[in-house]
């Protein structure tokens, strides 16, 4: 395997940087190459080098990765409109980096020969591959680790999950002895509003569900980030796979659950044969542990086998829409 550094041109002229590796038998004439993107502020290595050490499950089957700076951050050329961090966000959620990606399909097609790609990779990463999904039909495939369902770069706070709200519910419960959690609700400030919002789930989780299954409830469908569904559903409508992985103490694995799988189950079961969903075991978000990491290159090359098969990956990752209230789901077992 070699590593070698890759300076291509986006459409605005900027010099975009990457770090192309390759199997030991070279990229040219591969089935598939495979970017993995920028995260958001993070760059082409990811938080702890986490695409250096996922890159292993792509090389060893014959699969070049692409670790990408997108124009404006790590060594790229360019400059962001606003570099606040809410700023680079909303620009990420909204597309601002698809053209960084196209045009690495465009080097990787002209000097590889590869004309079929895997695109993704951590948060925000996922959603511009996601962008793509809808404006390049080159994209064969996504790989998406903890991929955000709500605009978090939007400056609106989103609405509390079903699960988020039961854990504020737990926290509070266990202050009812405290005389100075009294002291505070007495002198006007607590936060009543959350209470009142914590009480009325607790009474419409002991209601009949009387939504049409799958269906959301509450207000976690109106937080979607609707370019989430509306790339996934473009991806799988045209018969590419998506992998979709969340560490089992990301918090926001409970928002893509409730805003997106739950709010459209209907239309997930239909591309059931696509879409794969697996929760790793006591990670984080960024997946933090050397245990976490190892778990994660299993499930990616159960789904890569089964993507160079030309097999449904949910034979080996199946997954089942998750309930309301269910309890904390891991991964497919070894």
């Amino acid at each position: 395997m070699s590593s070698s550094v890759v300076s291509l041109r986006n459409s605005r002229g900027h010099a975009v940087h990457c770090i192309l590796e390759e199997p030991a038998a070279g990229a040219a004439g591969a089935r598939f190459a495979a970017l993995l993107l920028c995260s958001g502020v993070k760059t082409r290595v990811a938080p702890h080098r986490l695409y250096r050490k996922l890159a292993g499950p792509f090389l060893a089957r014959g699969i070049p990765v692409l670790r990408v700076d997108f124009a404006g951050l790590g060594d790229s050329e360019g400059e962001w409109p606003d570099t606040s961090l809410d700023a680079i966000y909303g620009l990420t959620e909204r597309g601002h980096c698809v053209d960084d990606v196209r045009s690495a399909f465009d080097w990787l097609e002209a000097r590889r020969g590869i004309r079929r790609f895997i695109a993704g990779g951590l948060c925000g990463a996922a959603v511009t591959a996601l962008h793509v999904a809808t404006r390049d039909p080159r994209l064969a495939a996504l790989y998406a680790i903890g991929l955000p369902a709500t605009y978090l770069g939007s400056g609106a706070k989103p609405e509390l999950t079903s699960h988020e709200l039961r854990l504020h519910r737990m926290r509070y419960l266990r202050k009812l002895l405290a005389p100075s959690a009294w002291l505070r609700f007495l002198s006007m400030k607590s936060d009543y509003r959350l209470m009142l919002r914590m009480a009325g789930e607790a009474l419409r989780l002991r209601k009949p569900a009387k939504a049409a299954p799958g269906a959301a409830a509450g207000g976690a469908a109106r937080d979607l980030n609707p370019y989430v569904p509306l790339g996934l559903f473009a991806m799988l409508a045209s018969g590419c796979p998506a992998l979709v992985m969340f560490g089992e103490d990301d918090p926001l694995r409970y928002g893509f659950e409730e805003r997106f799988m739950q709010a459209h189950g209907s239309a997930l079961e239909q591309h059931k044969a696509l879409f794969s969903y697996a929760v790793v075991a006591g990670a984080n978000h960024i997946l933090g542990e050397p245990g976490a990491v190892s778990e994660a290159n299993r499930l990616t090359a159960l789904w890569l086998d089964a993507l160079l098969a030309e097999k449904p990956a949910s034979s080996v990752l199946g997954w089942s829409l998750p309930a309301r209230g269910a309890p904390r789901r891991r991964s497919p077992a070894a």
